[in-house]
């Protein structure tokens, strides 16, 4: 399970509608890092791939926001938390990974050893 924070979820969101794709999906994947073993990445899709894992996020109208997550990535983030948070640099996406062993203090970045 990854969990999602209404902020996260408000953000995700305001970056559909401001990408003019309200409904598209969010898709969250882990690409190889310079200062640790993998860092996150957030972006918009369209396409749901055969070995995509779904996650249906409820709103007003039922399942109003999909997170999709490569299913061979699952063994690095499972219970994941995503939150967004504002401070005086400007906001960003917050990931908080029980299984990382090491992270960057980007905070983008984790290692699992």
């Amino acid at each position: 399970m990854i969990q999602l924070t209404s902020a996260a979820y408000q953000e995700i969101n305001r970056l559909r509608i401001r990408a003019n794709q309200p409904s598209a999906l969010c898709r969250l994947d882990l690409q190889p890092s310079s200062c640790a073993q993998w860092s996150y990445l957030l972006s918009l899709d369209t396409v749901v791939a055969e070995d995509d894992e779904a996650y249906c996020y409820e709103g007003d109208q039922g399942c109003e926001l999909r997170l999709l997550v490569k299913r061979d990535r699952l063994d690095y983030i499972r219970n994941l938390k995503i939150d967004f948070s504002e401070d005086l640099m400007g906001g960003a996406f917050r990931f908080d990974n029980p299984l990382a062993t090491e992270s960057c203090r980007c905070g983008y970045a984790f290692a699992i050893r």
